[in-house]
C-alpha cells in the first residue's frame, strides 16, 4: 500500500527570506526518499512570516490545512523540518504530541532525527519543544534588546505614522544601519488642520466629514484594498498620537498596551524625544487631548455653552435644555426624580446669564494691577537664565555616562558573572538613562520658550478679547474653544434663591494675553473665584422696562 506524505514548512519572520520556506521543503523531500517515501505536492502545506506562538496559529492557514487534512485521514507519513516548525507553543505542542499518540495511523518524521515509530520519541519531541520555547523567549529578548537599541540611536522601529514616510539609511559597505522618518508635506498639511480644526472646538464627526468631502486620501485600505475613508476613531488616533509633538512613546501603541491590560503585565513606557517629526506644538497636542476643547472630550453641538459648566453638587458636565434657554445637570434631576435624593442640584441657570458672568468675571480677575504683576512675571521669564541648571545637569550626565563605561569594562574583564557587579551596572545605567531624560526636558524647556510671543504678550492688553467675546462672529464650537481655554473650571454650586446663582470660577491670564496677540500661551496657571449671579426681572410698574444681571464677587 503506498502512504501518502504531508510536509509543513514555515518561517517566522518578514525579514527572513523566502528561500528559508524552499529549504525546508527540499529537506524534508530528502528525508522522505531516504525512507522510501515520495511526497504528494497537493500535500505540502507552507506558512510564510507567522509566528509559531499560539497568538499566530488562527493566521496560519498552512497549520490549520494540515489539521483539517489529518483529521481527514488524507496522510499518513507527516515530515517536518524540526518540532518547533508546527508549534513554538508549549500547550500546542502537548496536544500535537497527544494527536500523534491517539492516531497510530499517522508517522511523523524530522529532519533533525525524530521518528514516531521508534521508542521514546516523546520524550526527544518534549525536549525539543522545551528547547523551542526557550529559543523564542530568546529571540523575543534580543528582539527587544535591538529595537530599544535603535531608538537609543536615533533611529525609528515602526511603519511611519500619517504623515511621514520612511527613509532607511546605509553605511559606505550598504549594510542597512537604521531607518528614520521624514516629514510628508502634503500628509503633514492634512494633520495639521485635523489638529487647527479640533483646536478650534470641532468634533471629530465634523472633522472626517469635512476631510471626506475634500476627497482627502487616508493612509489606510479597506479588506478589498480600496481606498478607505476617514472615520471620527480614526481622526481620534491621530490626535491622541505624540509623535506629532515630536516624541515617539515604546510601548505606547493602544495594541501593546491593550495586550498587557489582557496579560496583567505591567509595561515601562519610555519617551523619546525625535523634535524634527514635530508638526504642532505641544500647547496645541496638550488642548486637543486634554479636554479643553469641550469638557465631554468629543466637542460638537450647537451652542457654546455646551460641555463647559460642570455641576457642583455631583461633578457631572451641565447640559442645555431644548430651547437652549437654561442649564442643568440631568444626572442629579434624574436621581432626585427617580430615586429620591433629595440633596441633589436641580435648580436651572439661564445660558444668557452664565455669558454675562463670564465676560464680568473676566474683568473681575483682570484688574490693573494684577495685569501689571502678571507682566512684570512674563518679564522676568524672557529675561532669566536657565543655562546654569543645564551646564550642571549635563555634567552630571557626563559623569554618570563614565561610571557606567567604567562598570561595563569590568564586566567585560572578569571571567565570571559578578552578580554585585551586574546590579551596580544596571543602576549605573539607570541613572544615566534618567540623568538623560532630565537634560532632553530642560533643553526642550529652553526651546519652547517662545521669546517673540512674550514679547507680542508684554504690549497687549489681554481685556481686548474680553468685549469680543459674545459678539465676535464665531461657529459656536470656536467660541467654545475659546471660552474653555479661557476658563478650565467652571462650577455651578447651586441657588441661595430664586434669581440668584453661585459659581466658582478658574481663568487663566496667560490664554487672554496669547488669545489677544495671537501667540502660544507661555503661562496657562489659573486662578480661581467665587461669584454670585443675580437677576433682576423687568417691572413696568417700578420703571424697569428690562431685567438685569448683576455680577459680584464673593469673598
Amino acid at each position: 500500500m503506498t502512504e501518502r506524505v504531508a510536509i509543513l514548512a514555515r518561517y517566522s519572520d518578514e525579514q527572513q527570506r523566502d528561500t528559508s520556506i524552499e529549504d525546508q521543503i527540499r529537506r524534508c523531500q530528502e528525508v522522505g526518499r531516504r525512507h522510501g517515501l515520495t511526497v504528494d505536492d497537493a500535500l505540502i502545506f507552507v506558512d510564510s512570516a507567522i509566528t509559531g506562538q499560539a497568538k499566530g496559529e488562527a493566521k496560519r492557514k498552512g497549520f490549520q490545512a494540515l489539521l483539517k487534512a489529518w483529521d481527514a485521514n488524507a496522510f499518513s507519513v507527516l515530515i517536518i523540518d524540526e518540532f518547533s516548525r508546527l508549534s513554538r507553543d508549549g500547550v500546542t505542542q502537548a496536544q500535537l504530541i497527544r494527536r500523534l499518540e491517539n492516531n497510530q495511523r499517522v508517522r511523523m518524521l524530522t529532519a533533525n532525527g525524530v521518528d514516531t515509530t521508534r521508542p521514546n520519541w516523546q520524550l526527544q519531541l518534549g525536549l525539543e519543544g522545551i528547547i523551542a520555547q526557550q529559543a523564542g523567549r530568546d529571540t523575543k529578548h534580543r528582539v527587544v534588546r535591538g529595537m530599544v537599541g535603535q531608538l537609543e540611536r536615533g533611529y525609528m522601529i515602526a511603519a511611519p505614522a500619517y504623515g511621514y514616510t520612511l527613509q532607511r539609511e546605509y553605511d559606505a559597505e550598504g549594510k542597512h544601519l537604521g531607518s528614520r522618518w521624514v516629514i510628508d508635506e502634503s500628509a503633514a498639511a492634512v494633520v495639521r488642520d485635523i489638529f487647527a480644526g479640533r483646536d478650534h472646538g470641532q468634533s471629530m464627526h465634523q472633522i472626517a466629514r469635512g476631510l471626506n468631502a475634500a476627497a482627502v486620501p487616508t493612509c489606510h485600505r479597506d479588506r478589498k484594498n480600496e481606498a478607505d475613508f476617514w472615520r471620527p476613531s480614526r481622526i481620534r488616533g491621530v490626535l491622541c498620537n505624540p509623535v506629532y509633538k515630536g516624541e515617539f512613546i515604546w510601548n505606547g501603541s493602544s495594541t501593546i498596551r491593550a495586550e498587557a491590560k489582557k496579560e496583567g503585565r505591567l509595561l515601562e513606557q519610555i519617551p523619546y524625544a525625535r523634535p524634527e517629526l514635530r508638526l504642532v506644538s505641544d500647547e496645541v497636542w496638550d488642548r486637543c487631548n486634554a479636554k479643553m476643547v469641550s469638557r465631554s472630550g468629543y466637542g460638537g453641538g450647537k451652542h457654546a455653552l455646551g460641555g463647559l459648566v460642570t455641576c457642583g453638587c455631583c461633578g457631572a458636565v451641565l447640559v442645555l435644555s431644548a430651547g437652549g434657554r437654561s442649564l442643568y445637570c440631568a444626572r442629579c434631576t434624574l436621581a432626585k426624580a427617580a430615586a429620591g435624593q433629595s440633596e441633589r442640584l436641580t435648580s436651572t441657570v439661564a445660558a444668557a446669564g452664565v455669558q454675562i458672568l463670564l465676560v464680568e468675571a473676566a474683568h473681575f480677575f483682570l484688574t490693573d494691577d494684577f495685569v501689571v504683576a502678571f507682566k512684570a512675571s512674563l518679564h522676568a521669564r524672557l529675561t532669566g537664565n536657565g543655562d546654569a541648571e543645564l551646564k550642571s545637569a549635563r555634567a552630571e550626565l557626563v559623569r554618570l555616562e563614565r561610571v557606567q563605561e567604567r562598570l561595563s569594562r569590568m564586566m567585560a574583564a572578569s571571567d565570571e558573572d559578578d552578580p554585585v557587579l551586574i546590579k551596580r551596572y544596571e543602576e549605573a545605567r539607570g541613572a544615566a538613562r534618567l540623568q538623560k531624560r532630565h537634560v532632553d526636558e530642560l533643553v526642550a524647556g529652553a526651546q519652547a520658550l517662545d521669546r517673540a510671543a512674550i514679547e507680542a504678550q508684554l504690549q497687549i492688553d489681554p481685556r481686548l478679547v474680553l468685549d469680543k467675546l459674545f459678539v465676535a462672529d464665531l461657529p459656536p464650537e470656536h467660541l467654545r474653544s475659546v471660552l474653555a481655554r479661557l476658563f478650565p473650571d467652571i462650577v455651578f454650586e447651586g441657588k441661595r434663591r430664586r434669581h440668584l446663582s453661585i459659581f466658582r470660577v478658574q481663568f487663566v491670564p496667560g490664554a487672554a494675553l496669547a488669545l489677544a496677540s495671537a501667540t502660544s500661551g507661555v503661562d496657562d496657571k489659573p486662578v480661581e473665584l467665587r461669584f454670585a449671579l443675580s437677576y433682576s426681572p423687568a417691572s413696568p410698574l417700578c420703571g424697569i422696562k428690562e431685567g438685569r444681571w448683576l455680577v459680584e464677587v464673593l469673598a
